[in-house]
């Protein structure tokens, strides 16, 4: 083959570098507008086609070793810029970084940093995603599946957030992930939580939190005698711990099953504090006036004191407690644990006495109120609420007389019992004695103008003899402003409005308290009926009155539906 040689003359103005960059641009264009020439290189067997190296190709050439820990020192320099940059909580700078690394190096612990770093700037939608790519490349990262499966919880996933879990824990034993498919399984699964928790009170040797919230998804799910068998086991676990005994003694007295506890307390009674003892014995006792079972019930409180008769306690509470179970047996020693009870009553058991006055009048268990009452009445001679509250008592019953002659006795112990004026005053309007009534809820007003309960008695009284209505309107305000979804409270706001002629206003205002009916009043549908009455539409007056007359067989209402049958 024939060589050319030619020679170039230089121009002086021309660099060498200029020169070069002229070449290149040739190159370039010369790149662009033909194919990538070829080198052939022909063998024996086959021919080799080699392309020429060019600065467009998209996939670099294999490095050389050198080339390789010289790009991986980059990576962990980048890496460890990123990290510090993560503890700094400069996270935006921090996905710069790893982001940067990514065109090196796309390991799934660089998109899981990544996915940290957004996790902590909330944004919780590209964080899972980033948690997802770490995952799909290595499905055994632990800590992405991890962090992926809490951002599922944070961001109420919670299907899915079972799902993660339920891989991890497949993946690895670890308590933690029992937790959390305790917790998903609580709120989705309910039958299906329970054999997560009994791993979790086995794992953790019974612990009181787990053991109290495996019970309490035990009772959503009906399942009564698995519950008390946990707290069986719990209490066989831990006899001596006072939490232990409170749980199962909890667990017992909500199935109503007091003869176990009353068995239980005598178990531990030689090693217990009087303080503890206090709450069982208060709320057996709330448990035992409750049933009706009494003959079983008097049986059951019998042997009972006899076992602790002698157990040398200081405690009032549990003294008036085991009085009344006596009292409420008609058991032998009632009397003597009732002198025990009131030898140790001193002024920090007053209130006491008086709540409980209030508990047992509510369950109307009257005689044991009554004996109550008169007994710390007595007790406490300058304390008025006792002979008030046999008062409300006679009231109720209907024996006026005898009511006011309690209230009044209220008042002389305490002048100043706003309450004592009130209820007198309702007494008197009873009576028509509407002077007497007007000065005791004067009295009661002057004491505490804003009360609630005095405004609105007064104003009812006013109401049903039609005077000082717009006096008696202000009155129900106050009241009403207070408690505004109190139903006799809107009963008499509503009765001053039929008084005032807005009839079709005062049905509005009793049928949406009728639609937030929880306690279902008779006054209520009375008065409606009353109202429909007067708009001669008998057929929705007989209906509310029938209605009343199924809550309460009252006179007033027994006298109203034989009229509008009349009519």
């Amino acid at each position: 083959m024939q060589i050319h040689h030619m020679t170039m003359k230089t121009n002086p103005g021309i660099s060498l570098l200029n020169t070069f960059m002229f070449l290149l641009g040739i190159m370039i264009f010369w790149g662009c507008a033909t194919p990538m020439p070829e080198t052939n290189i022909n063998t024996v067997n086959k021919r080799i086609v080699k392309p020429l190296p060019s600065i467009f190709r998209t996939k670099p050439s294999p490095l050389s070793k050198a080339d390789s820990s010289r790009m991986a020192g980059i990576v962990v320099e980048y890496y460890l810029q990123a990290s510090d940059l993560q503890l700094r909580d400069q996270h935006e700078e921090a996905i710069k970084i790893f982001k940067r690394i990514l065109h090196l190096d796309t390991s799934a612990m660089i998109f899981y940093s990544i996915g940290v770093s957004y996790d902590k700037l909330l944004k919780t939608d590209l964080a899972i995603d980033y948690m997802k790519k770490a995952l799909a490349l290595d499905s055994q990262l632990i800590i992405a599946r991890e962090a992926l499966a809490e951002l599922y919880v944070d961001h109420e996933q919670y299907d899915k957030a079972l799902i993660a879990y339920s891989e991890l824990d497949s993946m690895k034993s670890d308590i933690k992930y029992t937790y959390a498919l305790a917790a998903l399984t609580e709120m989705l699964f309910p039958e299906e939580a329970e054999k997560h928790f009994r791993k979790l009170i086995n794992a953790t040797g019974y612990e009181l939190d787990i053991v109290n919230r495996f019970g309490m998804l035990l009772v959503r799910n009906g399942k009564e005698q698995e519950f008390i068998s946990l707290m069986k086991e719990q209490y066989a676990m831990h006899p001596d711990n006072t939490k232990s005994r409170s749980l199962l003694i909890e667990g017992l007295q909500l199935y109503g099953r007091s003869e176990e506890v009353l068995n239980v307390i005598e178990d531990f009674l030689p090693t217990a504090l009087d303080q503890e003892l206090e709450g069982y014995y208060q709320a057996l006792l709330m448990n035992i006036l409750i049933r009706k079972d009494t003959q079983y019930v008097q049986g059951m409180i019998g042997r009972h004191l006899t076992t602790v008769k002698d157990y040398p306690t200081s405690s009032w509470s549990m003294l008036i407690s085991l009085a009344l179970m006596a009292e409420f047996a008609s058991n032998e020693q009632m009397q003597t644990l009732h002198q025990r009870a009131v030898s140790l009553a001193d002024s920090s058991h007053l209130q006491q006495s008086i709540g409980l006055a209030y508990e047992l009048l509510r369950m109307e268990r009257f005689s044991l109120f009554m004996s109550h009452c008169k007994r710390y009445a007595q007790h406490y001679p300058q304390e008025s609420k006792f002979y008030f509250l046999l008062g409300i008592h006679a009231r109720e019953q209907e024996q006026i007389t005898e009511a006011k002659t309690y209230i009044q006795e209220a008042l002389r112990r305490n002048p100043k019992d706003g309450d004592a004026w009130a209820e007198l005053g309702g007494l008197f309007g009873n009576e028509k004695a509407h002077k007497a009534s007007d000065s005791c809820f004067i009295i009661a007003l002057s004491i505490d103008s804003l009360n609630a309960m005095y405004n609105n008695n007064y104003a009812y009284a006013l109401s049903e003899r039609n005077e000082n209505l717009n006096e008696a309107l202000r009155m129900s305000l106050i009241a009403l402003s207070q408690y505004p979804d109190n139903q006799s409270y809107i009963d008499t706001y509503a009765w001053l409005q039929f008084k005032m002629g807005n009839t079709q206003s005062a049905i509005e205002i009793l049928q949406k308290a009728l639609n937030q009916d929880i306690d279902r009043s008779g006054i209520l549908h009375f008065h409606l009926s009353m109202m429909y009455q007067s708009m001669s539409e008998f057929d929705k007056a007989l209906i509310h009155i029938d209605k009343a007359l199924e809550i309460k067989n009252a006179p007033d209402y027994q006298s109203l539906r034989t009229k509008l049958l009349q009519d």
